[in-house]
């Protein structure tokens, strides 16, 4: 089975990716939108500037020497593109619980269906140790030679369908776990993807509101 860890790991390495790309795209295209098409003078703002005032306006970002401000409708194509990315993270962070979940449901009902061979196995296990233990407490050698011989005899059938049950049981349950493993691993792949193209989908979003302005 897969180390929670490990899963953790992996989780935490998509999130830190997505946060630098986003992080780095957002910063071009302030730059290139502000440059290119609204590089504004501090002292003279347009009315839909969002903050204005004396001084820095209220969003702004400062690019080396270069203050860029965003218009009301940049500013809410951004809040939008938010909203979009929280929202997508937090569809993630539910799935990716439900595939955890399900794992973990699956393990039991297969712990649950072994349940009586394991059952079965400890008391032949236990009745059998006991029967040799209560020879051992025999003080008289022939008698305890005798009992030992005995239940060892029939100690060997007893020990042959442990093996064997015991064997069974193992290719039954590494059949289960590696089927539940497959089925936890498409569930994760399948919210990562849906991730990606949600997180995708604000970030187109996010251009084409910016080039409309």
């Amino acid at each position: 089975m897969s180390n929670p860890s490990t899963m953790a790991q992996r989780v935490s390495s998509l999130k830190q990716l997505e946060s630098l790309s986003l992080s780095l795209l957002l910063l071009l295209l302030w730059f290139t939108n502000s440059c290119c098409n609204r590089a504004q003078a501090l002292v003279v703002l347009p009315e839909n500037v969002v903050g204005g005032g004396a001084g820095m306006p209220a969003n702004d970002i400062v690019v080396g020497d270069v203050a860029l401000v965003l218009t009301r409708v940049e500013n809410d194509c951004f809040e939008t593109f938010l909203l979009e990315s929280r929202n997508a993270s937090n569809t993630y962070a539910s799935t990716y619980r439900a595939c955890q979940m399900l794992g973990s449901r699956k393990r039991m009902e297969f712990v649950s269906a072994e349940w009586s061979t394991r059952v079965d196995v400890t008391e032949q296990v236990t009745e059998l140790c006991k029967d040799l233990c209560d020879c051992a407490q025999i003080a008289g050698d022939m008698e305890f030679f005798q009992c030992s011989a005995q239940h060892s005899y029939r100690g060997v059938n007893t020990m042959q369908q442990v093996y064997l049950n015991s064997t069974a049981a193992i290719v039954e349950l590494e059949h289960k776990y590696e089927e539940a493993e497959k089925k936890i691993l498409l569930c994760i792949i399948a919210a990562e993807q849906q991730y990606v193209d949600s997180s995708s989908k604000a970030f187109l979003k996010l251009s084409k509101c910016l080039k409309a302005t």
